[in-house]
């Protein structure tokens, strides 16, 4: 199973170098051309528009990753009947929300945003992004299920990514305005979007053609759904409550900011997250067969992996921030944000030595304790930040930020421990993280002048040390997984 994992998972990691490459190239070059402010206006929008996909999917996603690979073994009239379901919900709420949409996006404007210039037309181009998400979020969970990664990346990431690239490219040689941008995302997330379904359609189930005289979902289906679905919105709010007060509560500009920093901070969680997609279905089967030693091992080995690959890079980005920071401006202004990309970027170092907590609480029957945590984290953090944001502005984001990663890392693997008695900690990642704490501080010390030359040595000579340290370590782990599966 774990060689299963990572083969599917070295898809997820390929494209996610590759779609931020990319990515980061593109977003560099639009900021450089919109300016911060505008790219502000455009993340709040998408804020606003994730809020109402997490809302309308009502956990669909997660439901079909936790039933479909058992149905499509023992029932598959189960499989197409939820599916069938599933496909013509997104068709329903797809229509009622564009329509809702055309008569809110002013009201939005003008009550929630104090009439940001221009922001209302952004919003409703915005808002096309919910459907598509709702649909895709079905076809990629479908191919989860029977651990087909590659097939997700090949049509999403390689086929999408380069062809956004190249539109920004052309058409910003010509404008300057960020609607074109969103134009020509939902363009090629539609193309992705309709690449999945085809290719899913013709080679592993015809999605056009289902047949089930099955006329009502299986008795754990509907309580299942409705916890995870609860979790999706508590947890959505707990995580994104922070960018809907700072899109409200503070200008375009330090929101563009913001966004920056996270996606420079959120580079490092390339490897987990991509993990965590073919990690689910595999809890879920592990934990029914009641495997639990098996799933501890999985547990540790995949977080040692994550964190040896990893971290180094995070220190990495830490050693070449002021670099990477003015890419986006080349005043020195958001040199200033410095600090702040540092202490983000301890967070996400936090999350990744957790592993994949938060997947084993909603696939391995932790939902309600998972839920209790977000609930709380929701409530805490929405009520600080409501309190301390408009007087401390980002500052009081970062701190809430950091502050509540670490309580719901902690309550996770707390509840982890005692429920499921397995943890994600071993000998081998306590010493990682013994050596990688003078690396990360003289990275952020450090004040040598920047050259060229040091884009090729400093990753060496940092990958050296983890790679001769380790050589034992990952040589065994690699026996175990490639020769003993």
């Amino acid at each position: 199973m774990l060689k299963l994992i990572i083969n599917q998972a070295n898809w997820g990691i390929l494209g996610s170098l590759f779609g931020f490459a990319i990515g980061f190239i593109v977003k560099v070059y639009l900021i450089d051309i919109v300016g911060i402010s505008e790219w502000g206006k455009y993340v709040s929008a998408h804020a606003i528009a994730t809020a109402f996909d997490t809302f309308l999917a009502i956990g669909i996603p997660f439901v079909l990753l936790k039933f479909i690979p058992d149905y499509l073994e023992k029932d598959i009239g189960a499989a197409n009947f939820m599916i069938k379901k599933s496909l013509r919900y997104a068709v329903s709420v797809s229509i009622f929300f564009l329509l809702m949409m055309c008569f809110l996006a002013p009201y939005f404007d003008k009550y929630l945003y104090k009439e940001i210039e221009g922001f209302s037309f952004i919003l409703l181009l915005v808002s096309v992004h919910v459907p598509i998400a709702i649909f895709t979020g079905i076809i990629t969970s479908l191919y989860r299920s029977i651990f087909k990664i590659k097939e997700i990346i090949l049509y999403s990431t390689f086929v999408a990514v380069p062809l956004r690239a190249i539109l920004t490219f052309i058409i910003f040689q010509f404008t300057e305005n960020i609607v074109y941008f969103i134009g020509i995302e939902i363009f090629t997330t539609t193309l992705s979007m309709v690449l999945l379904f085809y290719f899913f359609n013709k080679k592993e189930i015809s999605l056009l053609n289902l047949k089930s005289e099955k006329q009502k979902f299986d008795t754990d289906v509907i309580p299942y759904g409705k916890k995870v679905y609860a979790n999706s919105l508590v947890s959505f709010f707990a995580s994104q409550s922070l960018s809907l007060i700072l899109s409200i509560m503070l200008p375009p500009s330090e929101i563009g900011v913001f966004s920056i920093l996270l996606t420079i901070t959120g580079i490092s969680l390339f490897l987990i997250q991509n993990l965590n997609k073919v990690f689910a279905p595999a809890i879920s089967k592990l934990y029914a067969e009641g495997k639990i030693n098996e799933l501890n091992q999985m547990f540790k080995s995949t977080t040692f992996i994550v964190n040896f690959i990893t971290i180094p890079f995070t220190i990495l980005i830490i050693y070449f921030a002021k670099e990477l920071l003015s890419l986006y401006d080349d005043t020195g202004d958001i040199l200033n944000y410095l600090p702040y990309l540092y202490v983000l970027m301890a967070a996400r170092i936090i999350a990744l030595l957790a592993g994949s907590s938060g997947t084993f609480m909603i696939m391995a029957g932790l939902e309600k304790k998972e839920l209790l945590i977000q609930t709380t984290k929701a409530i805490l953090i929405t009520l600080l930040a409501l309190s301390f944001t408009k007087e401390y502005g980002l500052l009081a984001i970062v701190t809430l930020f950091i502050v509540f990663t670490l309580f719901v890392n902690i309550f996770q693997l707390f509840f982890i421990r005692k429920e499921i008695n397995i943890s994600p900690f071993s000998k081998e990642l306590f010493f990682l993280i013994i050596i990688s704490i003078p690396l990360f501080y003289y990275a952020v010390s450090n004040n040598n002048q920047f050259n060229i030359y040091q884009v090729f040595w400093v990753p060496v000579v940092i990958y050296s040390v983890y790679i001769l340290v380790f050589y034992k370590s990952i040589r065994t782990l690699y026996f175990d997984i490639f020769k003993n599966d």
